[in-house]
């Protein structure tokens, strides 16, 4: 101890403290020479390298940590530059590091923090976009596909090529003749997959089975499938596959075939994997539907709008109906499209868009853009803007020769109150009306944003307002209210005028009733455009 300038005491800083006080940090630590040789290692440190102190002492570091031959050149840097240097590698094992190298006096002062558990958190962000990636492929691909090979060839691809499978077996329902088809990739018994590309339908194997009962198979192991499906279990052997995923594709309520996804090594079923599987599914299911259909029918183009609209679903507390008219003289195909989205919640996803074009390009277009838009719905839990965010990053990056305008929203249960909630986000889309019980009529005009596609960086908005009980929410096209004669806005509030004494006339009438009788008034000639109404009454 000695007197200080300002006459107190100061303490002396007692030998071996900055040692003691650097190893109860719980990183590891360690102190270089200026000749990069390791002149101290905390405990932590060498708990990490798995090393012993004393074995390293004095040594040079690289030679001396296996594994820490890439932090040369960040720490000579440190050195040159005289300032903090950052960097990530891995110490003496296979965890990864985040180190800092800050030069003191001559000599640098090293600090490792782990760095795992941001690195697995981004694979997993990598892994989710991945997977999204993928059913977004999928997704695109089946929107464009008007075949039966065109659909089996769009998601066995991926099933093979992205997805790593050794066999990937797209099975359709052939219900008249009881039989179950099969479009296979396959690097398995060529004698085996003969037999399997056309079975009975009440055959014991797996793809039959859950073309029968709707029921989804995941096996882990071979022993698994043998155990399930005894009869079959020698086709299976010669095979090779040794587990695999076959999932029902549903659509309007019935089962029209199986997708089925294996590998030849057990366990190769992860939950990522499942996922892309099951999300693939829904759109899979909707394009062998229009693909049967297509292939049933004289007049192509008028299928494939069916086919592309989705049916609205069934069993909802609210009332939901819509009305499609083409405009197209020679195809009688557009690219106007409806949707409604059951979410969690006893929520509803509605979705109302136009692409550009009167023809069956402009129906392939609204195919991707309707199947990509209720996906995104479904993976972003419902939010709107996010889901447009979502699509126009998509439109961009697959070159979606089309923009699109869009209203998507979510009508949630109704709360203490009775009213529910409406938040919609707008992409350059006429503005979706709302009629209250007295025939009172809202325009849910807002700030209007860039069409679909035009723009990804472009910035979305939700809104929100309040559905009081017994309201009539109505989302429609722009061939509704667009004329020669008058703009958008005039259209709009005409259409307005309309909608409100209507609605209130139609109060006891079913739904769809109201829409005929909106469209006879609003059109009473053949509409110069496609023109699309979704329309929700609340009870």
């Amino acid at each position: 101890m000695h007197q200080g300038a300002a006459g107190g005491t100061t303490a002396t800083v007692p030998e071996g403290w900055w040692q003691r006080a650097l190893a109860s940090i719980p990183d590891p630590v360690a102190v270089l020479g200026p000749r990069w040789e390791v002149l101290w290692v905390s405990p932590a440190a060498a708990a990490a390298s798995g090393l012993d102190p004393a074995a390293v002492m004095g040594r040079v570091l690289w030679d001396a940590v296996p594994g820490t031959a890439t932090s040369e050149e960040p720490m000579r840097r440190a050195v040159r530059t005289g300032t903090t240097t950052t960097w990530e590698a891995r110490i003496g094992g296979p965890r990864w590091y985040e180190l800092q190298a800050v030069p003191l006096d001559g000599l640098l002062l090293v600090v490792a923090r782990s760095s795992d558990e941001r690195r697995r958190a981004a694979a997993e962000v990598a892994a989710s976009l991945e997977r999204t990636r993928l059913v977004l492929e999928v997704s695109t691909a089946l929107g464009a596909a008007r075949t039966l090979e065109e659909v089996a060839e769009a998601v066995v691809a991926v099933a093979t090529e992205k997805l790593g499978a050794d066999y990937g077996g797209l099975s359709v329902v052939d219900r008249e003749a009881r039989r179950v088809r099969t479009a296979s990739r396959a690097q398995i018994d060529p004698e085996v997959e003969e037999v399997w590309a056309d079975l009975p339908l009440d055959h014991p194997g797996p793809a039959p089975h859950v073309c029968r009962t709707g029921e989804e198979l995941v096996f882990e192991r071979l022993a698994d499938v043998e155990g399930r499906f005894p009869a079959v279990a020698d086709r299976i052997q010669r095979s090779g596959l040794r587990s695999g995923v076959v999932v029902p594709l549903v659509a309007e309520d019935a089962v029209v075939g199986a997708l089925t996804v294996a590998w030849q090594e057990e366990g190769g079923v992860g939950d990522g994997v499942l996922d892309v599987v099951r999300a693939s599914a829904g759109a899979t299911g909707q394009a062998v539907r229009r693909a049967l259909l297509l292939a049933d029918r004289a007049s192509a183009a008028e299928v494939l709008q069916r086919a592309l609209l989705a049916p609205l679903p069934r069993g909802l507390d609210v009332e939901v109906a819509a009305r499609y008219l083409p405009a197209g003289q020679r195809d009688h195909v557009g690219g106007d499209w409806h949707d409604a989205v059951p979410l969690d919640g006893g929520r509803l996803a509605l979705v109302v868009g136009d692409v550009a074009g009167h023809d069956v390009e402009a129906a392939a277009v609204m195919g991707r853009a309707s199947g990509a838009l209720r996906s995104f719905l479904l993976a972003v839990d419902g939010l709107p803007s996010r889901a447009l965010t979502a699509a126009d990053d998509a439109f961009w990056r697959l070159d979606v020769p089309a923009p699109a305008t869009v209203v998507a929203g979510v009508l949630t249960p109704p709360g203490r109150g009775g009213s529910r909630s409406w938040r919609w986000a707008n992409a350059g889309h006429p503005p979706p009306l709302l009629v209250s019980p007295g025939g009172r009529t809202r325009v849910l005009a807002r700030r209007p944003e860039l069409l679909l596609g035009v723009d990804p960086s472009t910035h979305r908005t939700d809104h929100v307002v309040a559905v009081p009980p017994g309201s009539v929410l109505l989302l429609h096209s722009d061939g509704l209210v667009e004329r020669r004669d008058r703009d958008l806005d005039e259209g709009t509030a005409a259409l307005a005028a309309l909608l409100g004494p209507l609605a209130a006339d139609h109060a006891g009438a079913p739904l769809e009733e109201l829409l005929d009788a909106l469209l006879a008034a609003a059109l009473p000639g053949r509409p110069a455009d496609d023109v699309v109404v979704l329309a929700v009454r609340t009870p």
